[in-house]
């Protein structure tokens, strides 16, 4: 029997919702691990339990709109207004 190897990473999306113009962020954990085929799957988590991918449907936890751009790491904020 073979053993796969899982490697687990927690990862910080940040996110700006265009409807209330607030900017956010949210902690993943993603869990790489050889699919059997010589790809890779990852499983994510936010707050311990099973999610979707963070560029998947996210949600603004402030106004709940649908609007939101997911920013890739060190990108520019816009100001609030």
């Amino acid at each position: 029997m073979r053993t796969r190897e899982i490697h687990v990473l927690a990862e910080t999306w940040r996110f700006y919702c265009l409807d209330c113009l607030m900017p956010y962020q949210a902690l993943y954990e993603a869990r790489h691990a050889d699919d059997g085929h010589g790809g890779d799957a990852v499983a994510w988590r936010r707050d311990g339990i099973a999610s979707q991918p963070p560029w998947t449907e996210p949600t603004c936890p402030e106004c709940l709109g649908l609007h939101v751009k997911v920013l890739p790491a060190g990108s520019f904020v816009p100001q609030q207004r």
